[in-house]
């Protein structure tokens, strides 16, 4: 039970602190069609880049969780997956005005997506998928 917990709370940490930290690099380096919060995302590549972070975080970070899981990886994955979207759904709500509706939608109903993603390649990894 410890350990599952160890495991969906260090895939949650990595997630956050890396789209957080890469986010941020991102607004700093590419401030002009990057804008930092609270100015609103509006630019194509913009947001294209931001979701491939979010992508890439939180595959990876729910491959970490079905890593370091005792058991079942994918169960893991999708619970922290699940964990990330209670936790979507307020931030969406406060960060509604900072870009347009239809990328903030696109990211709540992929979070499940990228969860099964993260779990599946840990499966391949151990020759467990079917």
């Amino acid at each position: 039970m410890l350990r599952s917990l160890v495991a969906i709370v260090a895939g949650f940490l990595f997630t956050g602190v890396g789209i957080i930290l890469t986010t941020g690099a991102l607004h700093t380096a590419f401030a002009d069609v990057y804008p930092p919060p609270p100015l609103r995302l509006e630019a194509p590549a913009a947001l294209a880049m931001e979701l491939t972070v979010v992508a890439l975080f939180a595959i990876a970070g729910c491959w970490l969780a079905a890593r370091l899981a005792p058991a079942r990886p994918m169960r893991h994955a999708l619970i922290l997956g699940a964990l990330a979207f209670a936790v979507g759904i307020p931030e969406t709500i406060s960060a509604w005005a900072q870009a347009p509706a239809w990328y903030h939608l696109l990211n709540l109903v992929l979070v499940l997506p990228f969860a099964w993603v993260g779990g599946y390649l840990r499966q391949l990894q151990l020759g467990q998928a079917a």
